[in-house]
């Protein structure tokens, strides 16, 4: 009987790798991009995405003639989320702390444009209402937060309650370190992220260890060029911004970037390390770095996707891929808005 356990439950994580591997194969063709760049309107692209790509099943019924650029990519955004759950679904995989990444990565997103725009009602239109069921707190309840004490009260019963409460204005309406507060809070979804990796063990947790590496060095070699390149900030300044998750680069490596003196020795350090040579290799520009990196992390992710061994080092790569995909149509939709050239808004797009 335990045999016959271990053989089912091998069976239904094929079943669940075949199933993203079955959703990945619809995502967007390099036609499919250049047909939306040469769309003039969002609602031709709106169009366009209803009658020839697999977002047709998020726009049906939908009116695309009239409809506005926020609820687009509201749609968009949902189509991420609900092909999340019925992955997460298929197997029942929900109990899983892993497989809850996403939903913590959302509760903090929503929390930090809550902190943003409480009390404006700004971003009660965007926030993700469909996935109140699975979230630690009320969706509904936040779009009315109008004080940080009451964004505390919300949040009292989650773990993200101990880490707001250190950023607490000293007066009503008071300054905010809002760098510092996302700060926290994203170390904290990643050094949760990471734990949840321990029960895999082996080579699954080392690979998905080197994925999650990756994501986060990048995420904070781009946001170390910009400091540097726009604010000319010191190493001490920087590395207080950066997520201090050492999973692929040891911390001396990225200090060394971190105490460039000025954008063009940041480059030539990037250049001669890891992350520089990679792009070299791929053949990546890295005259815009953060777009560079971002082009880099796709293309080891789309690898990471197909030769993966495991289920969830599949359900990782593949969300990270249709995250890319959604975030890469909503450019092109962004800058049909402003009547960019298709051109320009191409050099945007990480493929």
């Amino acid at each position: 009987m335990k045999t016959e356990g271990r053989s089912s439950g091998r069976r239904n994580l094929n079943a669940t790798v075949a199933k993203m591997h079955a959703v990945y194969g619809k995502r967007l063709k390099p036609e499919d991009y250049s047909a939306l760049l040469s769309c003039t309107s969002v609602s031709d692209a709106a169009d366009y995405l209803k009658r020839n790509t697999y977002f047709s099943r998020w726009l049906d019924g939908v009116d695309t003639e009239n409809i506005h650029r926020g609820n687009l990519e509201n749609i968009l955004r949902r189509s991420l989320m609900e092909n999340y759950f019925r992955i997460v679904g298929f197997e029942k995989l929900g109990g899983d702390e892993f497989y809850n990444y996403i939903i913590i990565k959302t509760e903090i997103d929503e929390i930090l444009i809550c902190i943003l725009h409480a009390g404006t009602g700004d971003h009660i239109t965007t926030l993700p209402i469909y996935m109140n069921k699975y979230t630690s707190f009320n969706l509904m309840d936040l779009a009315h937060v109008k004080s940080y004490d009451e964004l505390l009260d919300l949040t009292a019963k989650t773990p993200y309650h101990d880490i707001l409460k250190k950023y607490k204005p000293e007066v009503a309406d008071g300054h905010i370190d809002y760098a510092a507060c996302e700060l926290s809070l994203r170390t904290y979804y990643s050094g949760r992220l990471v734990a949840s990796l321990r029960k895999f063990g082996g080579e699954t947790e080392k690979r998905l260890k080197s994925y999650l590496g990756t994501q986060i060095d990048t995420i904070n070699i781009a946001n170390a060029y910009r400091m540097i390149h726009f604010f000319n900030a010191d190493q001490q300044t920087v590395k207080s911004r950066m997520i201090p998750v050492y999973l692929k680069i040891p911390e001396r490596k990225m200090d060394e970037l971190y105490s460039a003196q000025n954008d063009q020795e940041f480059l030539k350090t990037l250049a001669a390390g890891y992350y520089g040579r990679e792009m070299a290799e791929q053949g990546i520009d890295m005259a815009e770095p953060d777009t560079a990196l971002a082009r880099l992390r796709f293309k080891q992710t789309k690898r990471a996707f197909s030769s993966a061994r495991s289920a969830p080092e599949c359900f990782f790569t593949f969300n990270s891929l249709a995250e890319v995909e959604v975030k890469n149509i909503i450019r092109i939709i962004e800058g049909i808005r402003y009547d960019l050239p298709a051109k320009e808004i191409s050099e945007l797009l990480i493929t």
